[in-house]
């Protein structure tokens, strides 16, 4: 009976995962979210990549003109460049995690307002982010704190690391999976959205789980042929595959890029989905093939907001 329950659980998530994708066919713009931050990502790596050269540039002049006046041992020179090195990663990752955060958020709030039957567009989304933006900076502080913790624990070897790792990305992944809903959805802290993203995880961890699984199997097995066939192939068939690796490594990195550009935003289309069955008990109109007798109902009840601008749904 319990294998039988999580199956039907697992079942309706892949449901869940089939109808996102239909509502990214229908409303494609939300792309346009995802695409924006691998924008602000690749400009922000650009930008760090320059400004670390520059500034290690800098800091040998400098430590040069300092060895003029006093003495500068190479132990204090290398302890210089690493600490500058990272609080550059610090702040990268802060900075990463923050961004990442924002454009999600206004993914979530627009795809809210289109399943209340609200007019929504990109403008509306990214108003909707902003306006948890100290939330959301809050969040980037934790999110910061916590990779740097799962870095020192990767740092560890022997299995017990192993099976702390596992435990430790189980849990971050429970303790998250709706935290971006709640930021936008909901008013409250850090400390009160991480909570209340756990309840729901727990209210519904069988359709989580499914509907991660579904995307995944759709999105990962596409990226690994592509993948395959333009990049893996010519590396191991051909005697010199320079000579097609020019041609067919870029269109083959973009098309990755946008598979896991449909990826992330099919994702956030079905946390909301869920979110809002596990908040109000009922599911949105665009998964009507999903049976909502088969998701578990929370006593809460918390309506998902968005601000109306006239325009119609789809309009950027």
């Amino acid at each position: 009976m319990v294998f039988r329950s999580l199956f039907e659980r697992i079942r309706t998530g892949l449901r869940v995962a089939k109808a996102s994708f239909g509502v990214l066919r229908r409303e494609y713009w939300l792309l346009v979210f995802p695409v924006l931050y691998g924008i602000v990502w690749l400009v922000g790596v650009i930008g760090l990549l320059a400004g670390i050269l520059v500034a290690l540039v800098g800091a040998g002049y400098g430590l040069a003109a300092v060895d003029q006046v006093a003495t500068v041992s190479e132990g204090q020179a290398e302890t210089t460049v690493t600490a500058f090195l990272v609080a550059a990663s610090v702040l990268f990752l802060f900075v990463a995690t923050a961004v990442a955060t924002f454009f999600s958020a206004a993914l979530v709030h627009s795809v809210g307002s289109l399943f209340a039957g609200e007019s929504t567009s990109l403008r509306d989304g990214l108003a909707g982010a902003w306006e948890v933006k100290r939330t959301i900076l809050a969040w980037g502080v934790v999110g910061t704190a916590v990779g740097l913790l799962f870095r020192a624990l990767e740092s560890r070897e022997g299995t017990a690391a192993q099976l702390v790792r596992s435990i430790a990305g189980f849990a971050w992944f429970a303790m998250t999976f709706f935290i971006v809903p709640v930021i936008v959805f909901q008013e409250g802290g850090v400390r009160e959205s991480m909570r209340n993203s756990v309840d729901l995880f727990r209210d519904t961890w069988g359709e989580a789980g499914g509907t991660t699984l579904g995307i995944g199997l759709v999105i990962l097995p596409l990226a690994a042929v592509v993948g395959g066939l333009g990049i893996a192939f010519h590396l191991f068939a051909l005697e010199v595959p320079g000579s097609v690796l020019q041609y067919t490594l870029v269109p083959t990195l973009l098309a990755i890029a946008a598979l896991l550009i449909v990826h992330n935003a099919a994702t956030a289309v079905a946390k909301t989905a869920l979110y809002e069955h596990a908040t109000d008990g009922e599911l949105p109109p665009e998964f009507d093939g999903v049976d909502p007798d088969r998701l578990v109902r929370s006593k809460r009840s918390v309506s998902p907001t968005a601000s109306s601008t006239g325009r119609e749904p789809g309009q950027i």
